[in-house]
This record gives structure tokens, sequence and C-alpha cells, in this order.
């Protein structure tokens, strides 16, 4: 009895001593391979040779580690390629007015006739504008990237506020020779948002229709060169029928010329231009603002085109 006791017991040493050794040549392994993953970059995981789950949990912790650690490195790597293109995009958009600014001003110290003086220190004055309404727009921008930037948020009339938005362009509609066709329905809706956020969503929306609604042919319905199709409206998609809360939709339709030239999936990307000879007048960050802003009030905006018409459309729920 004693000798099959014994016997067991050696056994079972032998097994714990092999189980030990296994165990030591696994950790061996594992930490091998640690360390040629922290040296190199590269795709390669954590494997095992033995089937215990405490070393399979193990390599499976180290594995996601490690996943999460090459998606930052990656996001990193994003973010600083963002960056110096952000920087090489706001270097060319400053320099630009302010190049054609010195220009001006050299020439309206040298000029002696009053009317050219009014007439350089006018465009100066424009220049001045124009690059006033680009340090805003980096300023917004900037802001709108803080995570913990927060908008204050309070029940308003959106059809107020959209109809008084568009009236505020009623000079520069007047000095482009032409009337916005407006739909806006008189039924008030009450949209938890803010108005100041909102106002701005629909300038920069309307601002871009303006700079690139230059079309130069007559549409089948109705729009002509220029011109702009505003509407404000409860919102009949079929996705949002019999669901609540209803949703009203402001929509901005415009002609252009080159539709061909337009990315659809890139038009609200910071310094996206579908003219690629960056004029002055346009800072490529409306846009993108605008689905900050929108998407901050809980809202959706999208852009669609259709043959030569460019739609952005903005969602809101109706508050209850």
């Amino acid at each position: 009895m004693e000798l099959v006791l014994i016997i067991v017991l050696l056994m079972a040493l032998l097994i714990i001593t092999i189980k030990h050794i296994l165990y030591r040549r696994q950790v061996k392994l594992i930490c091998r391979q640690i360390q040629f993953v922290s040296n190199d970059t590269t795709n390669h995981r954590i494997r095992t040779d033995l089937t215990d789950k405490e070393i399979v949990r193990l390599a499976e912790l180290i594995n996601e580690m490690c996943e999460t650690h090459n998606k930052k490195e990656v996001a990193i790597l994003n973010k600083d390629k963002r960056l110096k293109e952000t920087l090489t995009s706001v270097s060319h958009d400053i320099r630009t007015p302010l190049t054609s600014l010195k220009g001006y001003f050299e020439l309206l110290m040298s000029e002696e006739d009053a009317d050219k003086k009014l007439q350089y220190a006018g465009v100066m004055k424009e220049r001045m504008e124009n690059l006033s309404d680009l340090l805003d727009e980096l300023f917004t921008y900037t802001k709108l990237q803080n995570q913990d930037y927060k908008l204050d948020m309070e029940k308003q009339d959106m059809t107020k506020l959209v109809l008084d938005t568009i009236f505020s362009f009623y000079e520069i509609f007047k000095e482009k020779g032409f009337e916005p066709e407006l739909s806006i329905d008189e039924k008030t809706y009450k949209v938890l948002c803010n108005d100041i956020a909102v106002k701005r969503v629909i300038s920069n929306v309307i601002k871009n229709a303006l700079v690139h609604g230059m079309g130069d042919i007559k549409l089948s319905y109705g729009l002509v060169a220029g011109s702009v199709d505003v509407n404000l409206k409860e919102s009949k998609d079929k996705a949002n029928a019999g669901i609540q809360p209803k949703q009203i939709v402001f929509t901005c339709v415009n002609s252009i010329s080159h539709p061909e030239d337009v990315d659809i999936s890139q038009v609200f990307e910071r310094f996206y231009k579908a003219d690629k000879s960056r004029k002055e007048k346009s800072t490529g960050l409306g846009l993108a603002i605008a689905k900050e802003m929108v998407e901050r009030m809980g809202g959706s905006i999208v852009a669609k085109l259709v043959g030569s018409k460019f739609i952005i459309e903005v969602y809101f729920d109706v508050a209850v």
C-alpha cells in the first residue's frame, strides 16, 4: 500500500515538474515574441504552444493590447499628417490675401489719382474682410475640435431662425442680381438647438451656394445661373414615416457648372475645395463647421449631387 502511494506521489511530482518546465518554456517564448513585436513594426501576434486556458487568455490580452497600441499609433500618425496638411492649407489661405493686401497698399501709397486711391482702398477692405472671415472660421473650427466644447441648447423657432438668416443676405442677393427661391413652411417648428449655431450653419450653407453655385446652365426645375433654392418643411422621408419625433429639413439647392469636379464624399472635409484654384473668397471650412455644429446639436446634414444640382439637407428633430 505504501509502495503504491509512493509511486502515485512520484508520478504526480513528475507531471508537476513537466508542467512547470513547459510553462517556463512558454513564458520564455511569449517574452521573445513581445520583444520582437515591441522592436519592429509588424502585425505579428503572440502565439502559444500550450492550450491551457490561462496561457491562451494571457496571449489574447497581450494581442488585444498590441492591437489597441497599433490603432493609437496609426491615429497619431494620421493626426500628425492632418495637422501638417492643415498648416499648409492655412499658410496658403492666409498668405494669399496678405500678399494681395501688400500689393494694393504699395499701389495706394504710390498713386496720386484720388479715384484710383479709393478703388485700391476698396479692394484692400475686401481683402481684409476675407482674411477676417478666414481667421474666424479657423477659430470656430478649432473650438469645435475640442470634445469638451458645449453648445447651450434651448427650444427655438426654427422657421424664424431660417428667415432671419436668409434676410441677412438680402444685400448680397441684390448685388448678385437675383432673389432666392424660397419655400418656407409657415408653421412654427420648435427645435432644441443653439440659435447662434443654427444661424451659422444656415449662413455657411448659403455662402457655399453663393460662392460655388455659379452655374452657366438652366436646369429643368427652374434654377438659373447663380440662383439658390431654399426651403424648410417637415421631412417626408419614408424612413421617418410614423417615427416620433418628427423631423424638419432645411434644404439649399444651387446649380453648378462642373459637377464632375465635385467629390461629394469630401464636401464636409476641412479645406476641401472643388475649385482647385483656391479662390480667396472661400476658406474651405464652411461646410466642415456646419457639419460639426449640426451634429453637436443632435441633427444630421447630408450633401447630394443630382445632375447639375448641388443639394445640402439639414435635419433636426422637432421638439416635443
